[in-house]
């Protein structure tokens, strides 16, 4: 084993301590989870290691103010993780959750009806018959004969309200 592969080695060792202590304090395993899996990755395969490195390299390479702020948003991040970025996560699965249903009940309301209105004619003209009524027919539409007045014009619109 190379010097490189040790390295990582070490590095993994850490992340599963982190992992422990992430454990230990009730925390979230995402962060940490994901830096083992990398660890691992790195250890196993050596292209796994030259892509990690030349990413890791490029983003911190430039000025110590550029790592430093990179490394504290960082820490801010994963303070922040666990409670507050899935609250904020499962309010928002819900949302979608919520308008996917009301979609599907209007879709499956619109597609049924006429279904059940043609499964229903033949019962009820059975049911009719057997029962010795005559078959309800729909109303046909009443036709207005005389015009309505036309709204009076609101030049102010005092009559709106608005919720």
């Amino acid at each position: 084993m190379t010097r490189e592969i040790w390295v990582w080695c070490g590095l993994a060792v850490l992340s599963l301590a982190w992992c422990a202590m992430t454990v230990a304090v009730g925390g979230g395993l995402l962060i940490p989870t994901l830096v083992l899996a990398i660890c691992v990755a790195c250890v196993a395969d050596g292209a796994a290691r030259e892509r990690v490195a030349r990413v890791v390299g490029w983003t911190f390479s430039g000025s110590a103010l550029r790592t430093v702020l990179i490394v504290g948003g960082a820490l801010m991040l994963i303070q922040v993780l666990p409670a507050e970025l899935a609250l904020l996560a499962a309010g928002d699965v819900l949302a979608y959750v919520e308008v996917a249903a009301a979609a599907s009940l209007i879709a499956a309301n619109t597609r049924l009806k006429p279904l059940v209105q043609a499964v229903t004619a033949p019962v009820r003209a059975l049911a009719a018959r057997l029962l010795r009524r005559p078959v309800a027919r729909q109303a046909r539409a009443l036709r207005l004969t005389a015009r309505c007045k036309a709204p009076p014009a609101d030049g102010d619109g005092a009559g709106w309200a608005f919720a």
